[in-house]
């Protein structure tokens, strides 16, 4: 997904579109995320996550190798809104934290970081890998052997889900006693579940107007293109650090604090970005937002997937991650909008900041309900 914010200078360049142009071909493959995971979703929770890994590993390499050979607007669009997004990262992360959930009870939060960290780790990597091969062999040769490398690589780690999780496997009758839930407390859940999508969408679209430009900002900013590349990599791979620590702070200080902690480190880092341009500024400004990424993504999802039974998950954390996607698009597209209109980036960070904001200030309105999920008051399903 991250390809296009990585290559948006060369594609740009080659294909002699703007850059909003470009990055709604990752406005839509987050769209299309957000969409299909909807659909995959209902999937694993009656088929499980086996299939949902194959179709999203072809998917992704189809989808990659489309769009290196796009010479016009629709052909680019539809690779990564349909392939890379629809089905590729629409399997990748809503269906898989949730298929991962199903696997622990204690220590979920634990798992499901651990589990999306993937992310954190080819953040590390692929940045400079795509940027620097790009100025070797072109944006679309390397592209296309990515897209390779990555559906063949999928399809072997999707051979992990052969086997049914025991939450799969739990009978009818605790099946029964678990969805068990009172009116008072179905719309509880269901009004912590909108403040935590409207958070969820806040954050992201603040993340991704900053994601999906850094690179390019970066360049603008006097760095080499491989050095700029290298921005993006601290970003994605500071993650790593909060994916694995998220999960031991949400056991000893509870997930709600951590998640409010993870959205005003974000505020943090979007501010330092915002008002200055040095390079070791934005270099700090770029761990410091992903840190709070690696935190607050997979904590919304612990967070919904406490709320419910765990029949439901699949439908659940992917309905949360749809407004995610939606709102990153947004950020990615809006970003470069703004970029075209106003000659610089300034002002979508300022815009960034805002949103980034507004983020905690959501969650604290559910303070005193979203402080009890996780803990046997809450009445979690899947705990208790």
């Amino acid at each position: 997904m991250t390809s296009i914010p990585i290559l948006l200078k060369p594609m740009t360049a080659d294909l002699g579109w703007s850059r909003s142009a470009v990055s709604f071909g990752h406005t839509l493959a987050m769209f299309g995320a957000a969409v299909g995971s909807l659909f995959l979703g209902r999937w694993l929770d009656r088929y499980g996550f086996f299939r949902i890994a194959l179709v999203g590993a072809l998917a992704t390499g189809l989808g990659l190798v489309a769009a290196s050979a796009a010479t016009r607007m629709w052909q680019l669009y539809c690779a990564y809104g349909l392939l890379v997004g629809g089905l590729g990262q629409a399997a990748f992360f809503g269906p898989l934290a949730a298929a991962v959930s199903m696997w622990f009870e204690r220590h979920r939060a634990l798992a499901i970081s651990i589990a999306t960290s993937g992310q954190s780790v080819g953040g590390l990597v692929v940045p400079l890998v795509l940027r620097s091969g790009a100025e070797e062999f072109g944006w679309r040769q390397v592209l296309q052997m990515y897209g390779v490398f990555a559906a063949l690589t999928l399809t072997v780690c999707a051979l992990v889900f052969l086997r049914d999780p025991p939450l799969r496997r739990a009978s009818s009758a605790a099946i029964a006693a678990n969805a068990a839930v009172s009116p008072e407390d179905s719309l509880i859940r269901k009004r912590d579940f909108i403040f935590l999508a409207i958070g969820l969408a806040l954050s992201n679209f603040a993340n991704f107007v900053v994601m999906g430009h850094v690179t390019a900002f970066g360049e603008e900013s006097g760095l080499s293109p491989t050095n700029a590349a290298g921005i993006l990599s601290v970003l994605l791979g500071t993650t790593l650090i909060s994916r694995f620590s998220w999960g031991y702070f949400a056991i000893h200080f509870g997930e709600y604090r951590m998640l409010v902690t993870a959205s005003w480190l974000q505020v943090l880092g979007v501010a330092i970005i915002a008002g200055q341009s040095s390079h070791v500024w934005i270099l700090i400004a770029a761990a410091v937002i992903g840190l709070s990424f690696g935190a607050y993504l997979p904590g919304y999802a612990v967070m919904v997937r406490d709320m419910f039974p765990a029949e439901q998950a699949g439908r659940r954390i992917t309905e949360i991650y749809f407004f995610g996607f939606i709102a990153a698009g947004l950020g990615t597209w809006s970003g470069g909008l703004v970029h075209d209109h106003f000659g610089g980036y300034r002002l979508a960070f300022l815009c960034a900041l805002v949103g980034s904001a507004l983020a905690p200030w959501v969650l604290f309105l559910r303070r005193s309900s979203l402080r009890r999920l996780g803990s046997s008051e809450s009445g979690c399903s899947v705990r208790s």
